[in-house]
């Protein structure tokens, strides 16, 4: 990198994947979640410190030459526990043993960030160095050892981090985004041991005479830019990705109800809330849409009829299918009869029959069930009492699964009276419910 902006790229993207994850502190207090963010707003702080300009800024105000160095090696020290630290939650859960493990971890790493610092203390680093400091003061006694100790401890981190997120990915099983963070942050880890091994290199060539400043220079900073925006995706990505998949799937669920919500409604206009719902809260739309159709199922309960579900299932076993799609085809006849015969008696005037039987008992479908029920809604079948494809806005499905042609008929009844726009009681001279 040719000028310092890529620090600040670095200490942005792990900032923002903090914010990210930030909001979840509210509702989880674990030591897996805190870590998480410790991990990336020590990063950040980490590479903040790390630019040049930040450098000079903390050694002028300090008056320390190269105050700087040992506390960046600190942080990014504290930053490599912080990581160990995570894998062990991760993995094994904050239990007894996950913390035992943790805190040593803790205490190794704490360690070697006060051996940093005394060492820094005994050593002598006079001339400020803002990029090279690694490769001007490989020699020097004290921060020699200071800058290897470090190197060393971040190796480690990085080898033990890539080894627990290798044999973790192997046992992952039914967590997709799970998976898909793991390869991200395995890649980001092994370009992290780039970085290393061009900051060894670097100063294996200083002690045998030789001059490799841009492997410390440009290549080491290539590597520490392309690893830490791999860990910032590898980290969000299961928490994002799984509530992008789970909107998804939201809106995706919402739609397909839409051709049995919308048949049912007229059977039960009262149970539609007309509280307006903003379009960016799928998950609450989607649960009043659920709740809407289960209140309108409870509310045919009445006019529901053993024979239409007796002669569907009949037809739908003589067409082959398997158990849910034929659950689906029965349930769909079954509402679009009791549709029909609630439309026509409110029509009539006439008196709701008593509840009795099976139907006092309706069990509530799930989700899927209600999405397969919808589907029959929702697929163009056979016209009312004649053959052929149907016409626009004679979409029944249920027709498919097996409707009597008297009950097809009332059901086209339905759907025109709804279209039109007039009211079954208007004969009577009521309003309807």
């Amino acid at each position: 990198m040719n000028d310092n902006s890529g620090y600040w790229v670095l200490a942005g993207a792990m900032w923002t994947a903090c914010l990210i994850k930030a909001p979840g502190l509210r509702h989880r207090r674990s030591p897996l979640y805190l870590t998480v963010c410790g991990v990336l707003l020590f990063g950040g702080i980490a590479y903040c410190c790390a630019n040049p300009d930040v450098i000079g800024a903390v050694n002028a105000a300090t008056g320390v030459p190269n105050f700087s160095a040992p506390l960046v090696y600190g942080l990014l020290t504290a930053e490599s526990a912080l990581i160990l630290t995570l894998l062990v939650y991760w993995r094994e859960g904050p239990e007894e043993r996950a913390r035992r493990a943790a805190r040593r971890w803790q205490a190794a790493y704490g360690a070697v960030a006060l051996t940093l610092v005394v060492l820094f203390v005994i050593g002598d680093a006079p001339e400020e160095r803002r990029i090279d400091f690694d490769i001007h003061y490989a020699e020097t006694p004290y921060i020699r050892e200071m800058i290897l100790l470090y190197l060393l401890a971040h190796t480690g981190a990085v080898l033990t981090a890539t080894v627990l997120c290798i044999r973790w990915f192997a046992k992952v099983a039914g967590a997709p985004w799970l998976r898909r963070g793991l390869r991200v942050l395995i890649l980001g880890f092994a370009l992290n041991f780039g970085l290393d091994v061009s900051k060894f290199a670097a100063i294996g060539a200083r002690w045998a005479g030789g001059d490799w400043e841009v492997l410390n220079n440009r290549i080491a900073p290539l590597f520490a830019f392309t690893s830490t925006l791999f860990m910032c995706v590898g980290f969000i990505l299961p928490l994002v990705g799984e509530r992008v998949s789970g909107a998804v799937s939201d809106v995706r669920t919402f739609v397909r109800l839409g051709p049995l919500w919308r048949a049912l409604r007229s059977a039960g206009p009262a149970v539609v809330i007309a509280l307006p719902v903003p379009w960016w809260e799928m998950e609450l739309r989607l649960t009043r849409r659920v709740a809407e159709i289960q209140d309108c199922r409870l509310s045919l309960r009445p006019y529901r009829s053993d024979s239409v579900a007796a002669g569907a299932r009949a037809r739908a076993a003589a067409a082959g299918l398997p158990g849910e799609a034929a659950d689906a085809a029965v349930e769909a006849a079954v509402l679009a009869a009791a549709l029909a015969a609630k439309i026509a008696a409110d029509w009539n005037g006439e008196a709701e029959p008593e509840l009795d039987g099976p139907a006092a008992t309706l069990p509530l479908l799930d989700r899927d069930a209600l999405v397969r029920v919808s589907r029959q809604f929702g697929r163009p079948g056979p016209g009312p009492g004649r053959g052929g494809k149907s016409g626009r806005g004679r979409r029944a499905g249920a027709l498919s699964a097996g409707l009597s042609g008297a009950t097809a008929r009332a059901w086209a009844r339905t759907r025109r009276i709804r279209r039109n726009g007039r009211t079954p009681g208007a004969r009577s001279g009521r309003m309807s419910p």
